[in-house]
């Protein structure tokens, strides 16, 4: 009977080891996830995700509880979004990335949206949400975690300053 009641309690252990985390939470205090995030341009999304426009990303901190990045192109800004963070316990916090309504309905960038110049290929939520996990996971952005984009203006923009070719947010040519 002894031995029955060490079986069951190794099973019962063993049983919550596969278990995945609820989406968006991370195995980092709320300080360290607040610092990390804070410290973050967001480089390797920015890269992967841009559109052909020079960018630029400033993080800025509220309390220690949400990090902004602010996004800027030729002095306008472009967008911006959240990642709003709490406590799970000392060593979890959860993550809600939040982006800007569209006064046309849904979010910015979302992928249903048209923009004459676009900062980056839709739709921005995965890669911005990509972009966290792997800053509070140390690990490498993986853009096969984001998926394509969708954006044919973003496309053109790219590929022209793949050859050369510069684009401004404010740029009066019309998009191809």
């Amino acid at each position: 009977m002894k031995h029955l009641g060490s079986m069951v309690l190794l099973a019962a252990s063993l049983a919550g080891c596969g278990q995945e985390q609820p989406p968006g939470v991370y195995n980092v205090s709320m300080a360290d996830a607040y610092q990390k995030l804070l410290a973050s341009e967001m480089p390797d999304m920015v890269f992967r995700r841009q559109c052909g426009i020079l960018l630029h990303v400033n993080p800025t901190g509220l309390g220690g509880q949400q990090v902004t990045w602010h996004v800027t192109s030729s002095g306008e800004d472009v967008v911006e979004f959240t990642a709003a963070l709490t406590a799970i316990s000392e060593t979890q916090t959860k993550v809600e990335v939040k982006m800007p309504a569209d006064p046309a309905g849904g979010e910015v960038y979302d992928g249903d949206k048209f923009y004459r110049r676009p900062a980056f290929n839709q739709p921005l939520r995965p890669a911005v949400e990509e972009q966290v996990s792997a800053i509070l996971e140390n690990r490498p952005f993986d853009i096969d975690r984001v998926g394509p984009g969708r954006d044919s203006v973003c496309n053109v923009q790219r590929s022209g300053l793949e050859t050369g070719e510069r684009f401004r947010v404010d740029d009066p040519r019309e998009p191809n």
